[in-house]
């Protein structure tokens, strides 16, 4: 349906009338009941206004068929006067009946509904009128199920050059479904664990994770990534896979922590805050909204970013996008309205998403943006910026901090191939990002606390793990597969003794802890991955170990002053303008009369030190 010039508001239906050419008014006047129809324009103005009043407009209603009476309803009940084409198609599934025939065209009639919207725009008056009787329109919903199938099934069209027709075939591709809450807390520990190792590094310019971080990520996280055992490299469609996926859990989690301000850069290498340190003896969903609240206000990283094929995101066209957070809570407010533990489609999502009102722009000039390999983006649709960045910001961030699960399959089968988007379809068979073959999601019960849906979250008791033994000799035994974080932990306490035995060595443990470490840190880490008691040489070890490692504390740098005597030493530490910079050194219970004694300043403190000192009439050399 064509937009010619949609008016925001129009006060009134005379004045919307006089603005109709006689034709168009003869056209409307048809519409009305039967009787002589004048052929001036005044009276034809007259005539129809008449009838848009009273008894004769509601039976005009009555005269709409449902899509039409639905169409009214929604503009008389919202807070414009405007009828929001994409909106309306998204929640009912089709346009209302507006004419027969060409706007303008010779043989153009309009529908009853030509009586009620003028350039698609309903008059104030009338819609105040309307009001009375017309009743509000039904609640726009959101389309879920219980559950999801293994396999998800599509109709493929092949083109039959023997005889030069299309044909369908029904095609099954395997469905991938990923519960995330879970292990969202796991691996949010494993993660500030490798980053504690100093094994994370990242780009100083762009701040994004180097490849080879990536692939270590990827093989420490319990479930490895969505698309970590994926092996096959052809379609059930019968099509070979091209597109290389690349990481999403990795990439996630370090600009995650980063946004997060639990880490911090030094030389390309990551490091845990004071923030961090605390996290990793915190329940994980504390962190876990952190990290929530935190990148929805961040601006690291615009998701767009992450579709790699869209072009010029850098250049001239990054000044049309608009900003991340707005776009941000628009989609925050659609999971809102979502029922938890139920799944949904994406493309349901993406329809109530427009109808409900919580459409957003990506950019305010799309023609400034490329497609690779297609050209620019003047005529780009929802399903190109939009969705695929909606697809992004679920699969990479939502998902992977635990608020959704995921049921998803290969790029190149993803949802849009099959719906021919005409520019895609050509040349990617619809694969735009490494995001379109997420298909389904679930909110979890940490994505409705995190959402504010319930007041309250009960976390899951995570079943013991028994992947360690702890021996009274003071060894520590594998006794299942440790993931590459924990064996990178026990290399980092324990003298390794094979590839499944480590010994608790003091000397070793005491390089570890001054260099940061700590022995709660260890003691915890053996008592949660052994699930038995410590036995008592282990555990006597440790409280040893901590009496030895705690009982020495470093303050800091400070300059030692030599006094000549103990009564200028006294004088110094005890004078008001000084004592607050210094204090006396530890000295002998019996000092003879006229020897030296000792000043500890701190380094902090010593330019104050010695102004003050000048107060007092003395000078302390350099």
């Amino acid at each position: 349906m064509p937009y010619y010039s949609q008016p925001e508001r129009i006060p009134t239906v005379l004045e919307a009338l006089n603005h109709q050419t006689v034709e168009q008014l003869k056209a409307l006047a048809s519409l009305l009941a039967a009787g002589s129809i004048p052929s001036r324009k005044a009276e034809l103005v007259n005539y129809v206004q008449q009838q848009m009043q009273g008894e004769s407009l509601q039976r005009l209603w009555e005269q709409c068929d449902h899509t039409q009476q639905a169409v009214i309803s929604e503009v008389v009940h919202s807070a414009d006067d405007q009828y929001q084409q994409a909106r309306f198609v998204s929640k009912y599934g089709k346009e209302p009946v507006w004419s027969k025939g060409e706007h303008y065209s010779y043989n153009y009639k309009p529908s009853i509904l030509g009586l009620f919207f003028y350039s698609f725009t309903m008059p104030q008056d009338l819609k105040a009128r309307l009001k009375a009787f017309v009743p509000p329109p039904e609640p726009t919903r959101i389309q879920s199920v219980e559950g999801v199938l293994d396999t998800l099934s599509r109709t493929e069209k092949e083109y039959g050059y023997s005889n030069r027709k299309h044909k369908s075939r029904p095609v099954e591709l395997p469905l991938h479904m990923r519960e995330t809450e879970s292990l969202a807390r796991r691996e949010l520990q494993t993660i500030l664990r490798l980053v504690d190792l100093g094994k994370v590094t990242i780009s100083d310019k762009t701040f994004y994770p180097t490849g080879a971080t990536l692939s270590m990520i990827a093989e420490v996280l319990e479930s490895g990534d969505y698309y970590s055992d994926w092996t096959t490299t052809q379609s059930p469609g019968g099509w070979q896979y091209n597109y290389e996926i690349g990481f999403i859990k990795p990439f996630a989690w370090v600009m995650l922590l980063q946004a997060g301000k639990l880490v911090e850069l030094s030389a390309k290498r990551l490091g845990l805050t004071k923030a961090g340190q605390k996290a990793l003896n915190e329940p994980a969903e504390k962190t876990l909204q952190t990290l929530w609240k935190s990148w929805l206000k961040n601006t690291l990283l615009d998701e767009l970013r992450r579709v790699d094929r869209i072009k010029g995101q850098t250049g001239k066209g990054k000044r049309s996008l608009t900003a991340v957070t707005g776009r941000r809570s628009k989609i925050v407010a659609a999971l809102k309205d979502c029922p938890v533990g139920r799944w949904i489609e994406l493309t349901d999502f993406f329809r109530y998403m427009i109808a409900a009102g919580y459409e957003f722009e990506v950019s305010r000039n799309p023609e400034s943006l490329t497609l690779e390999g297609y050209g620019s983006l003047y005529d780009s649709s929802f399903l190109i910026l939009e969705a695929r960045y909606i697809l992004c910001f679920l699969f990479e961030y939502v998902s992977t901090l635990g608020l959704v699960d995921v049921a998803y399959i290969h790029p190149e089968d993803g949802v849009f191939n099959f719906q021919k988007d005409v520019a895609l379809d050509y040349y990617y068979g619809g694969c735009l990002s490494r995001y379109d073959g997420l298909t389904y999601f679930r909110l979890t019960p940490l994505g409705a606390y995190f959402l504010g849906l319930s007041e309250r979250y009960t976390p899951a008791t995570l079943p013991p793990k028994q992947v360690l033994r702890i021996l009274p000799n003071l060894e520590v035994v594998a006794v299942q597969q440790l993931s590459r974080a924990d064996r990178l932990l026990l290399d980092n306490f324990l003298q390794p003794v094979s590839d499944a035995v480590w010994q608790l060595e003091q000397g070793k443990l005491l390089d570890v802890i001054a260099q940061g470490r700590s022995v709660d840190e260890l003691q915890k880490f053996l008592s949660v991955n052994s699930s038995e008691a410590l036995p008592q040489p282990v555990a006597q070890f440790l409280a040893d170990l901590k009496t030895r490692t705690t009982s020495l504390q470093d303050l800091g740098s400070a300059r030692l002053i030599r006094c000549t005597d103990t009564a200028l030493a006294t004088l110094i530490a005890n004078d008001s303008c000084t004592k607050a910079y210094c204090f006396l050194a530890d000295q002998p219970k019996t000092i003879a009369v006229g020897q030296a004694c000792y000043l500890v300043v701190p380094a902090e403190t010593e330019t104050k030190f010695r102004n003050a000192l000048k107060k007092l009439g003395y000078s302390l050399p350099v």
